[in-house]
């Protein structure tokens, strides 16, 4: 079955948008790694629940300002969240 140029185009696209989202999510979990050390040589929690509620908050308003589902933001900003979390508590 052959499949429509422009259907692999936006496929191509689609593809170059994943490379960008995985870069700079790997660069977001090496700036929370430094963060992760801070908060270790100054004992302080792994987890700060006001930071994170200030996040989420942030997440949907610029999830709506973009035309996305704040709601799907917000779990996906929360599945973030979660692994640096736990990345922090390893530290």
């Amino acid at each position: 079955m052959s499949v429509p140029a422009e259907l692999l185009a936006l496929r191509a696209q689609i593809d170059e948008l994943d490379q960008q989202l995985f870069t700079v999510l790997a660069a977001r979990f090496a700036v929370t790694a430094q963060v992760g050390q801070l908060k270790k040589q100054h004992q302080l929690p792994a987890q700060d629940a006001d930071r994170e509620a200030q996040q989420l908050a942030k997440t949907a308003a610029l999830a709506a300002a973009t035309g996305l589902d704040p709601a799907f933001a917000q779990r996906l900003q929360r599945l973030i969240l979660d692994e640096v979390v736990a990345q922090h508590q390893q530290c």
